[in-house]
């Protein structure tokens, strides 16, 4: 019987957490770390294209150079 009481109030804490309309702590930390990890991935991926187009115009210009 203590596990159903278990299983009881973890769902009771569940059911609370849902209905409950007000944000919680945790729920503005997930989404501020979800914000950022978002813009720091939109950081990266222009950067990289940044650092290729670099390459691809330091190779033409080898190629016109060098020869």
């Amino acid at each position: 019987m203590k596990i159903i009481e278990i299983f009881k109030k973890i769902g009771k804490k569940i059911k609370a957490f849902i209905i409950d309309e007000h944000g919680g702590n945790l729920v503005e930390y997930v989404l501020l770390i979800g914000f950022a990890l978002f813009i720091f991935f939109i950081l990266v991926i222009e950067v990289t294209g940044i650092l290729d187009w670099t390459v691809g115009l330091s190779n033409d210009l080898m190629e016109n150079v060098g020869g």
